[in-house]
């Protein structure tokens, strides 16, 4: 069956100089790439990265479930300070994948300025921090099992 189809020809024009130019021609942001990832990164579950993207909605849900998360922890309800907690870095991870792919934009619907050029390698740079991450979390737990 497959010996029936060109495949080479199938996806030869999958991405033509009309559909650059449409994209090209796109309104960008005057917000930055690099600072939305950044914020995303680093203050990701407390919405940093929404407010500056002026989606306030967004922004005030994501900080409200980090805010319960510490004060659910706090006043020893641990399960449902575990699953804000969850709540908020789950949704911060489909943040970032959205950001990295491109289909985060701003307020206006503009595509941010700079991710052309610097998708590719901040995406990378996430995916060694992620593993970094999780080997880490390997180790401490693999640990504290082997220590308890």
């Amino acid at each position: 069956m497959a010996d029936q189809y060109d495949f080479e020809e199938l996806y030869a024009n999958t991405y033509t100089e009309a559909d650059r130019r449409a994209y090209e021609s796109q309104p960008t942001s005057r917000k930055r790439f690099a600072i939305a990832w950044l914020l995303t990164l680093l203050l990701g579950p407390a919405g940093a990265h929404r407010w500056y993207l002026d989606r306030r909605v967004s922004a005030v849900l994501m900080a409200v479930v980090s805010v319960a998360a510490v004060v659910l922890m706090v006043l020893g309800q641990t399960s449902l300070g575990l699953l804000c907690v969850t709540v908020a870095f789950a949704w911060t991870l489909l943040d970032m994948i959205m950001l990295l792919a491109g289909s985060m934009r701003d307020t206006q619907d503009r595509r941010l300025a700079g991710h052309r050029e610097r998708a590719g390698v901040f995406s990378a740079i996430t995916v060694v921090l992620l593993a970094l991450l999780l080997m880490a979390a390997l180790v401490i737990g693999t640990s504290s099992g082997v220590a308890g």
